[in-house]
């Protein structure tokens, strides 16, 4: 007697049918997981960038806000050794000035200057030049 094999073929791709539909919905569910990490990366990342823009913004309006003469006197400060240069004789003066500077005054002196200017400029914009290639 021959063994009925077509009664059993409806059941058992009934079960293959079963098993590769839940692998397909377990795959298709890591997709989706993955998307959303990815998703959820993509905004985490713009809200810092919008965050840092808001704070440069921030930045700079405080320090227009906060400006006053000091930035004004520096420009004109550091200017007079370039105009000195143009002038005979004024170059020998510059050299001799910088050299009584660095020779004579003490290094604490020398880095609050240094302090002094850099926040009249915008020590932040003088740390993003120092970055620059």
């Amino acid at each position: 007697m021959a063994f009925p094999i077509v009664p059993i073929i409806g059941p058992v791709l009934g079960i293959v049918s079963d098993w590769l539909d839940g692998r397909r919905k377990l795959k298709q569910a890591r997709l989706e997981g993955e998307l959303k990490v990815t998703q959820a990366k993509t905004d985490a990342a713009v809200r810092i960038a919008e965050t840092q823009q808001q704070m440069d913004a921030n930045w700079n309006k405080l320090s227009i806000e906060n400006s006053s003469w000091k930035d004004e006197w520096f420009v004109i400060l550091l200017s007079i050794p370039m105009i000195l240069c143009f002038i005979p004789g004024g170059a020998e003066h510059v050299r001799a000035g910088f050299d009584a500077l660095r020779e004579s005054t003490p290094e604490w002196y020398q880095y609050a200057f240094l302090v002094a200017v850099a926040s009249s400029f915008g020590f932040k914009k003088l740390t993003e030049l120092r970055r620059k290639p």
